[in-house]
């Protein structure tokens, strides 16, 4: 399977659907073009140190090249931004789960919702601050 290398093409596909799992968060978009769908991989710095997100990446497309080509939707391209967990869980699980979402990744609305932006300070904005009775 083909992979995503420029940034411009990892940004375009997080305008897309998104669904979280255990060890990756799955992010699709469908594309007008009858080219094979293509596949980008993402780990954060957060995540550990370089060889720890490597192995999750490895982990990661090896799970990928374990889908048959049926499994995966054709005209699309997914990002795989792994987590820690991805390296405890048994590989078939990992099979398994990137089988069920990559469809639902494509439906930006079954995806996960998403959150109500917050005031510039982190807090809740004041129209959800319960007024207090003054007296």
């Amino acid at each position: 399977m083909k992979t995503l290398k420029k940034r411009s093409e990892f940004l375009a596909v997080a305008k897309g659907g998104r669904v979280g799992r255990r060890a990756f968060v799955l992010q699709g978009l469908k594309r007008d073009c009858d080219d094979a769908p293509r596949i980008g991989y993402t780990v954060t710095k957060k995540t550990g140190n370089s060889a720890a997100r490597s192995r999750i990446k490895r982990r990661l497309r090896a799970a990928v090249a374990a889908l048959d080509a049926n499994d995966i939707p054709q005209h699309a391209d997914f990002v795989l931004v792994g987590r820690e967990s991805a390296l405890s869980l048994p590989f078939q699980n990992l099979v398994s789960d990137l089988k069920s979402g990559m469809p639902l990744a494509l439906d930006p609305k079954s995806g996960q919702r998403r959150r109500k932006p917050r005031s510039s300070n982190g807090k809740p904005g004041p129209e959800t601050v319960p007024s207090r009775k003054q007296g």
